[in-house]
Parts: C-alpha cells; sequence; structure tokens
C-alpha cells in the first residue's frame, strides 16, 4: 500500500466534495447559518408564545359562586383573571367557550367547625377542571393556584388565631438545601446531557452525503470505473475515499459546534448572563475529547462507505444508511436521560459509550476504562467495516452490478 496514492485520491475527493454545491451546503451553510437560525427561531416562537399566553386574560366558570364569596372576591381581584358564573359546569365548555378552567366550590365551604372535638373532618374539595395540552389553561391553572393558596393560609391563620396560636405553629422546623456541586461540575451536567447528542448526529451528517456520493455516486456516474484501471490498488482506493470522507465529517462537525454555540450564546449574550455558559476546558481535556472524537468519526465514515460501497446507487444507499443515521439518533438521545449509568460491559457497544464517556469528561471524570473500552469499541468496527469494503471492492459483481 502506497502512501502517495491513497494521497492521491483523497485530494481528488476533497478537491471534488469543494466543487460540489451540496457538499458544501451540507457541510458549510447548513451548521453555520441554518442551525444558528433554526435554534434562534425556536427559542423566539417559544418565548412570544409564552408571553402572548401570560398576557391574555384567563376566563373562569364558576359553579356554587355563593357558597364562597370571599373566594370570588380574590379572583376578581386579579385584572388577569375573568370570571363568568355558571349553574353546571361541563367539560366541553373548555373547548366550546374558550373557557380555560373550570371551578365547583362545594357548599358551606367557609363553614366553621370545632376541630378540637373531631380532628377526623374530612376537608372538602374544590373540584378545578383544566386542559393540560393548551397553553392558555395551563396559564390559568397556575394563577388560580397561587390565588387559592394564599385563600387557603388566610383561613388556616384565622382559625390558628381563634385558639390562640399564630402560624408558627404548623412549622416546627426550616430546611435548608445547600448545593455542594462545583460551578463547573453544574455546567459539565448540562452540556453533558445534549452535547453528546448534538455531537454524534453531526458527525453522521457531515459523513453521509459525502460517503454515498463518492461510492454509490460514483457508480451511477461512471466515474468508478476510471480508478479501476488505474495503477491503484483497491486498498489504496478504499483508504483515500475513507479519510476524505472523515475529514469532511470532522469539518462538518466542528462548523456545526461553531453554528450551535452561536444559537446558544447570542441569547445569552441579548440578557447578560453570557457569564452562566462560562466552560473552562484543560489542554487534558481536549485531548481527551480528541481521542474519542477521532475514532467515532472513523467509525461512522467507515460504516457509511461500506453501505455505500454494497449499494446499487444513490437512493439505494440513502434507503439503507437512514436505519443507520437513526439507530445512532436513538442511542445519542440515551444520554439525555437522567439518572442512568452504563455497567462496563455495555461501553463496547458503539455511540452508546461515546455518549456517557463524553458525558463523563464534561462532569470531570476520567475513567480509563471506560475511555479505553469505548476505543477498542469505535476502532475494531471501523477496521471490520474497512475489511469489508476493501472485501467488496474487489469484487465485480458488487462493484457493476445495476
Amino acid at each position: 500500500m502506497n502512501r502517495k496514492n491513497i494521497s492521491l485520491v483523497f485530494k481528488k475527493e476533497i478537491q471534488g466534495a469543494i466543487r460540489d454545491r451540496r457538499t458544501l451546503i451540507s457541510m458549510i451553510v447548513v451548521p453555520l447559518i441554518f442551525y444558528p437560525l433554526l435554534f434562534l427561531g425556536i427559542g423566539y416562537f417559544s418565548v412570544i408564545g409564552q408571553r402572548n399566553s401570560e398576557n391574555i386574560p384567563s376566563l373562569i366558570s364558576i359553579t356554587g359562586a355563593e357558597n364562597s364569596p370571599e373566594l370570588i372576591e380574590i379572583l376578581k381581584k386579579d385584572k388577569n383573571i375573568t370570571i363568568i358564573h355558571s349553574e353546571n359546569n361541563l367539560d366541553d365548555k373548555l373547548v366550546a367557550d374558550n373557557i380555560q378552567l373550570t371551578i365547583d366550590i362545594p357548599e358551606q365551604i367557609e363553614i366553621e367547625r370545632d376541630y378540637r372535638e373531631n380532628n377526623k373532618i374530612i376537608p372538602l374539595s374544590l373540584n378545578m377542571h383544566y386542559d393540560s395540552t393548551a397553553q392558555n389553561s395551563l396559564v390559568a391553572k397556575k394563577r388560580v393556584s397561587l390565588l387559592i393558596d394564599a385563600f387557603r393560609r388566610k383561613i388556616i391563620e384565622e382559625r390558628l388565631n381563634k385558639i390562640g396560636l399564630n402560624s408558627d405553629f404548623l412549622e416546627p422546623f426550616r430546611e435548608q438545601w445547600l448545593d455542594i456541586a462545583p460551578e463547573e461540575k453544574k455546567i459539565g451536567f448540562m452540556l453533558g446531557s445534549i452535547l453528546p447528542y448534538l455531537v454524534i448526529i453531526l458527525i453522521f451528517v457531515g459523513a453521509m452525503h459525502t460517503a454515498v456520493d463518492i461510492t454509490a455516486g460514483e457508480k451511477e456516474r461512471g466515474t468508478l470505473a476510471t480508478l479501476l484501471v488505474s495503477q491503484l490498488s483497491r486498498l489504496e482506493i478504499v483508504s483515500g475515499k475513507y479519510f476524505s470522507v472523515m475529514v469532511i465529517s470532522a469539518i462538518s462537525m466542528l462548523l456545526g459546534m461553531v453554528g450551535l454555540s452561536i444559537a446558544f450564546l447570542v441569547p445569552a449574550y441579548l440578557l447578560g448572563e453570557v457569564s452562566i455558559i462560562n466552560v473552562h476546558f484543560s489542554f487534558t481535556l481536549f485531548l481527551l475529547f480528541l481521542l474519542i472524537l477521532a475514532p467515532l468519526v472513523g467509525f461512522a465514515s467507515a460504516i457509511l462507505i461500506l453501505i455505500g460501497i454494497f449499494a446499487r446507487n444513490s437512493r439505494e444507499a440513502s434507503s439503507y444508511t437512514t436505519p443507520i443515521y437513526m439507530v445512532a439518533i436513538f442511542l445519542g438521545m440515551i444520554s439525555l436521560s437522567q439518572g442512568i449509568e452504563l455497567a462496563q460491559p455495555l461501553f463496547f457497544i458503539p455511540i452508546l459509550n461515546n455518549s456517557f464517556v463524553f458525558k463523563e469528561l464534561l462532569m470531570g471524570t476520567i475513567d480509563w476504562n471506560h475511555i479505553t473500552a469505548t476505543l477498542i469499541s469505535n476502532i475494531g468496527i471501523a477496521l471490520l467495516a474497512l475489511f469489508g469494503t476493501v472485501k467488496l471492492f474487489n469484487r465485480e459483481s458488487v462493484i457493476f452490478r445495476s
């Protein structure tokens, strides 16, 4: 195997990728422009929607208003609540009449009782119906809950005053929770939940188009035959294509992380909260990230090159890569789950192991057993995929089938 020949194939594929407008769009435009606009748009419309919901008055239907005039007065004082009286609250009113909440007040809710004689009296219930799928209904629930809690505290204080006690009687002690986690660990925990998932997606998205185009795409265009009649060996051709996919995937991932950083930093900058995402990466941590990322990029590139060589055309290759991409997303999403820890054997599962090793590193934990298992797994599967790719590349029935 000649390094110069591999370099020739590598340069050819990189030059072809640079000339290909679709590759440039997927590698540069999408990460640096589309991702920031996407996340900024999602955040903007979420904030606008929440503000609109909070500015709209809540329409509440009440039955039995005469049973608690004091509660009705408290609700009426809130300028964000509009009350309508009804003889019968039906659940379909929550939709049909644009009502966000219904309240059924039982009879004699404020009746005076002597609790000293019987302390087993079951308290009456306020029945409140809301729609958890409607934002306006959730806002109404939040508003009414705060007012009812204040009303409840007022009744309790009045009852305690009648028997010569104050509200401190119901609070024998106060708890104070002190978080001992350092700020860097908190930020690492936050980033460790979502960053591995995003990195995995960016790696596969960056490698997918190029891997399909320089394998199955060249089959369709007939340009693969030009390489096959040259002095280059099949192994050299596969190696050159493989390294070009790795480079393009790595660049796409890095640019994607830059784009996502822009999307997250801009809102923080506008709100004056840049300090909350101030993360200090040591040189050792940076090298460990590279150590973990390089085999993952190699693993993804090898799998996609193998699929591209096996497929008859680009359309068939795309149908094969889609399930691989979905599996990668599923394994990456597991890192979003809280409280899940992997046993040692599970660190040999590709993608899943990367997610949790990333998470550990961001949390400040360096477990060499987990890192070693991850490296062995990714490198081993990448080599097997490359070996399979070379075997397929040497079979004329695979290369020239249609």
